[in-house]
Order: structure tokens, then C-alpha cells, then sequence
């Protein structure tokens, strides 16, 4: 039993360690945007520019709506050897990916100012695991003739950014502009384990850990952008306020229980829930600049963004949680800390003709989630690399995009119990460092008119 348990309460780290909503390259918004990978910091000229540079915004003169569609994405996460040696644990997924909307006006005849709206998917993550194992142990060497055990975790995490822009044409050459965003964040994390041990005497002890957490949070935050025309060379410089709390509220249910017949005094009878609860969630300071070289077949876009670091802060205030079984209480944070990144990204554009380009690209995204700082929120600590490519072509008056893109990532566990050794009735750990693979492939439809 007890080695059991201890595997079940590594794969309850193993699951609640691996979904990407700590970096903040993942997403990418617009058409031609997305296939440069989002590094047209200083050369985005459509209504992307509301999130990459807003101070491009009214430097150029068409589009009036763009939409993108990332139509369906594939992720898949393989932890190699996570159960044991030749036993991989598998998480894949088909599902409708994040997309971005914006269309803008002219507020006056000089059409000098212009006004943007945007609505963006800023973070997203979906993820679901579940296991079950059945061991009969008709051997005599442990205690145990059966063991059943079961784990079940849901994490849903989605976080939109609604904003309005404001971008003015100083000259021919330069133009300012700022987003102010409303950020909404919502997030629920359910986890279930269940042990069940059946010994050669009939007696049944057991174990059931269940968390609950339900987490959302509207902010605010401010993205103000230079953008610089040198024809044929561009250049960008965008600056991100930390994020300011409106208003959250969060729930949170604890409860864990265990029998163990053969010593009543180690039973564990803990049950709590609470709601209505305070959410805060901080996001850092940001720094971006970019640039672009427009030649007559080929051109190349370069840009590098710096994310500040976020102390350490509780995300919900939990009252102290009771432990029924000794009379106690205890405490329990719910945390966040992030720590600083640098992410750069190279993208090419080859013009074929005058109605048709080719574009690729690749950029880097570091997890911001510090190693060093136990985090309860958001929980990603690997790099994730992106590669896109595809092709932007006229119809008409209507330009359409088609690509993908591929994105790639991995970690190491530096230890893991084996559930081949769970039956020794020890808690010893296999000499074995999994590494967990991530996978995703984007297909990308947009059009701009």
C-alpha cells in the first residue's frame, strides 16, 4: 500500500508539471503574423499589429477586418518509461485551436488616428489524464493480493484579452499607439487518486486524495508600441505593463482519506471546501523590439522580447484547512512565481510573384515557471521551439493564408518509483530519469479583406 501510494503521488506531480501556460510566445495571431511566427515586432503591417505593435497600427492603410483561424490543433505529450521501464506514459489530443479577431476605423477626415478592437486567445491549455492498474500478487512476497489504483486529472485553462487600440500617424515615418486590454482568466484543475489494497487476510485499507480548484480573474494591462518606417527597413519597440486586478473569485475543495486497518492511529480523515474566495493573478513587465529588412524577392524579420520576473504571490487566500481525524489545522498556499525570459525569433518571406509568397519561420519559448519555487498554478517548466511555414496569396481583393506549424519541447524527471517494484513492499526508487516529449501541429486558414 504504501509504495503504491507513493507511485500515485508522483504521477499527481507528473501530470500537474507538464501543460504549456507559462510561456508567452505559444499563441500566435494574425495571418501573414503567424507564418513569420510572431517575430514582426518591427514589420507588422495588418491589425495583428493591435497585439504585436500598436504603434504600426496607422502606418498602414488596409486591412479593415482580418480573421484568423488556427482550424484544428494535434498535441501530444509521451512520458518515456513514466511507469516503468518500457512503459510510456501517453496524452494526445485533436482539438479546435485559439484564434484572433480585429477589424479597425478611422476617427477623423486627416485619417491619421486610427481605432482598432481586438479579441485574442493569450493562453490555452486542455488537458486530460486518466490510468488505472489491477495487481494480483499470488507469489507470497507481499503482503498484498490485490492492489487497484486510479488516477484522473482535468486541467482546463483559458485566458482572453479583449482590447481597444489607439494608434496615431506622428509622420509619413513613425507612428504611436497603445492597447489597453481587459484580461480574463479562467482555470479549473480537478485531480482524483484512489487506492485500493486487498491483503491475503481480507482486510482492505485504502487511500483517496481529491483537489478541486476553480480560478478566475479579470485584470487590466497596457501594450504601447513605436513603429518606424525606413523603407526598405522597419523597426518596432513595444513596452507591457504588469497586469492590475479588477475583480476574482475562486473555490478550492481538499479532502484526503485513509484507512489503514492494521494501525487505526495512522487513519487520515481530511475534508475541505471553500469558496467565494479572493483570486489574484500578476503578470510582468515587457520589452520587445524587432526589425525588418523588405528586399524585392526576399525578406527577413527579427524580433526579441524580455519578460521580467514576478515574485513569488498567493493566487487565492485559503482559510487554515482542517484535518478531522487529529483536531489540527493546516495550511495551505496556492502560489504563483515567475522567473525572466528573453524569447528571439527569425522569419523570411520569398515573394514568387505579385500574387503569391512563400513564408517560414522559427522562434524560441522559454517557460517563464521558476524550477527553483514551488508553483500550484500555473505549472509548465519546459522550452517549447516553433517552426511555421506556409503561403500568403491574392484572390481578388481578398488575401488568403494556408500553413502550419510545428512545435516541439522536452524535460527530464530526475527519479520516478517503478510500478514493477511497487509489490516489494518498499519505497525504492528506479534508477531512471524519464523524458517527457511535447508535440504540436497547427494547421492554419486566414484571410484578410
Amino acid at each position: 500500500m504504501k509504495s503504491k501510494l507513493f507511485v500515485f503521488l508522483f504521477l499527481i506531480v507528473l501530470s500537474s508539471n507538464y501543460a504549456q501556460d507559462s510561456h508567452y510566445w505559444n499563441l500566435q495571431y494574425g495571418t501573414k503574423s503567424t507564418l513569420l511566427g510572431g517575430a514582426v515586432i518591427g514589420s507588422v503591417n495588418d491589425l495583428s499589429a493591435t497585439y504585436y505593435n500598436p504603434g504600426a497600427v496607422a502606418l498602414f492603410e488596409d486591412p479593415k477586418l482580418i480573421l484568423s483561424a488556427e482550424v484544428y490543433q494535434y498535441e501530444k505529450i509521451t512520458v518515456i518509461n513514466g511507469a516503468g521501464e518500457n512503459k510510456d506514459l501517453d496524452y494526445s489530443s485533436i482539438s479546435p485551436a485559439p484564434s484572433f479577431l480585429a477589424f479597425k476605423i478611422d476617427i477623423d477626415s486627416t485619417r491619421r488616428n486610427k481605432l482598432a478592437f481586438s479579441v485574442l486567445t493569450r493562453q490555452a491549455m486542455n488537458f486530460e489524464f486518466e490510468t488505472r492498474q489491477i495487481t494480483n500478487d499470488f507469489t507470497g512476497v507481499s503482503n498484498n493480493i490485490t492492489e487497484a489504483t486510479g488516477l484522473y486529472y482535468l486541467q482546463n485553462l483559458s485566458e482572453i484579452w479583449a482590447g481597444v487600440t489607439f494608434s496615431r500617424k506622428m509622420s509619413e515615418i513613425v507612428g504611436l499607439g497603445v492597447s489597453a486590454y481587459v484580461a480574463y482568466r479562467n482555470q479549473t484543475t480537478n485531480l482524483q487518486t484512489v487506492i485500493e489494497n486487498l491483503d491475503t487476510v481480507n482486510q482492505i485499507s485504502s487511500a483517496l486524495l481529491f483537489r478541486k480548484l476553480k480560478f478566475d480573474n479579470y485584470r487590466a494591462l497596457l501594450k504601447a508600441g513605436l513603429g518606424v518606417n525606413l523603407d526598405p527597413v522597419t523597426f518596432g519597440l513595444t513596452i507591457t505593463t504588469p497586469s492590475v486586478n479588477i475583480l476574482g473569485t475562486g473555490s478550492y475543495g481538499y479532502h484526503n482519506f485513509l484507512n489503514n486497518p492494521a494501525d487505526a492511529s495512522k487513519n487520515v480523515y481530511q475534508t475541505n471546501y471553500q469558496e467565494e474566495l479572493k483570486t489574484t493573478y500578476n503578470s510582468s513587465w515587457a520589452i520587445g523590439l524587432g526589425g525588418a529588412y523588405w528586399g524585392e524577392t526576399i525578406s527577413v524579420h527579427l524580433s526579441t522580447e524580455w519578460y521580467n520576473a514576478v515574485k513569488n504571490f498567493q493566487t487565492m487566500e485559503l482559510a487554515p484547512l482542517n484535518s478531522q481525524s487529529t483536531g489540527e489545522t493546516f495550511n495551505k498556499q496556492i502560489t504563483q512565481q515567475f522567473k525572466s525570459v528573453i524569447n528571439a525569433g527569425l522569419g523570411l518571406d520569398y515573394k514568387l510573384n505579385d500574387k503569391v509568397s512563400l513564408a517560414g519561420s522559427f522562434i524560441t519559448d522559454f517557460s517563464a515557471n521558476d524550477r527553483n519555487s514551488p508553483s500550484s498554478l500555473s505549472l509548465s517548466k519546459w522550452d517549447i521551439y516553433h517552426l511555421s511555414a506556409g503561403s500568403y496569396f491574392k484572390i481578388g481583393t481578398t488575401e488568403i493564408t494556408i500553413g502550419l506549424s510545428y512545435s516541439f519541447g522536452s524535460d527530464y524527471i530526475k527519479s520516478i518509483t517503478d510500478l514493477n517494484n511497487s509489490g516489494n513492499g518498499t519505497d525504492s526508487l528506479a534508477a531512471t530519469s524519464p523524458e517527457v516529449k511535447f508535440s504540436r501541429i497547427k494547421v492554419l486558414f486566414g484571410f484578410i479583406f
